[in-house]
């Protein structure tokens, strides 16, 4: 009798794992749809044996590489049950160019994501519908911020080289001012400003290798900054807050909060 129960067991075990395996290629499927091209892999980890059936996860990790994303893959779906439970939704990304910028890797880790049970179990579908506030870091090389750089201005800026260090960032190109082209040199440090926005702060700005007096200084700050706009330039919304940037040779790190958002109102068709 006691051979017969574990074999039971057993094959329950079999069969919960093989369903566990088709719902990771699924998950993986339904990403690489939303995103286009790239290399995605998706790990669940149960929360207990029967984590599966009862919609309790430990984990869900979606690794994912040399891709290109135009927006969030991930948006809540908050009308949905909130049925099943994702203790930690990981994020690991390598090789992601987000609108225009390159970056080397992005990682998230957010807890308490809420998901509809039955769908998921049924369809073999993840519809998020719940989500709590984890940490994020991005990592950006300043090859690939001049590039984005000179794309975002472009053509008012060309040629442009970005040289980061842990005590300040230059950036230094071409510029067009009424109708004439000159070289500037920016050279300032990076900082987060209202969780959003990313400016080159403290700025002294030089063109033709002169100082230029405050009023024009301040005119070619307002040009530059931000830099970078988390929400419009790389449709970010509502769902990262950057809290401190690091300076390293040669390359940024912003580290902050981020959850999972709300679909944007442009897609739902809100006002």
């Amino acid at each position: 009798m006691r051979r017969e129960w574990l074999a039971v067991v057993a094959i329950l075990l079999t069969l919960g794992r093989g369903a566990l395996r088709e719902i990771e290629k699924t998950a993986a499927r339904e990403i690489k749809q939303r995103i286009g091209g790239g290399d995605f892999q998706v790990k669940i980890e149960p929360d207990g044996v029967d984590g599966l059936t009862q919609g309790r996860l430990r984990t869900l990790t979606v690794r994912a590489r040399n891709f290109t994303l135009d927006g969030l893959p991930f948006t809540l779906e908050p009308d949905r049950p909130k049925s099943g439970r994702i203790r930690q939704f990981v994020l690991r990304m390598e090789n992601a160019n987000l609108r225009g910028l390159r970056a080397e890797h992005a990682d998230a880790v957010i807890p308490d994501v809420s998901y509809d049970k039955g769908l998921a179990i049924s369809r073999r579908v993840f519809r998020l519908s719940a989500t709590g506030v984890g940490v994020c870091e991005i990592v950006v090389n300043e090859a690939d911020l001049a590039a984005y750089i000179t794309r975002k201005y472009a053509p008012s800026v060309r040629e442009v080289s970005v040289r980061i260090t842990p005590e300040q960032t230059t950036v230094q190109g071409v510029a067009v001012l009424l109708a004439n082209e000159v070289r500037f040199r920016a050279v300032g440090k990076l900082a987060p400003r209202d969780g959003r926005y990313l400016d080159l702060t403290e700025v002294q700005v030089q063109i033709e290798g002169a100082n230029l007096p405050p009023e024009s200084a301040n005119l070619l700050r307002q040009f530059l900054n931000p830099i970078i706009d988390i929400d419009r330039d790389l449709g970010l919304y509502d769902g990262l807050a950057v809290e401190s940037v690091q300076s390293e040779p040669g390359r940024l790190r912003a580290l902050g909060k981020v959850w999972i958002p709300k679909p944007h109102p442009s897609s739902t068709g809100e006002k």
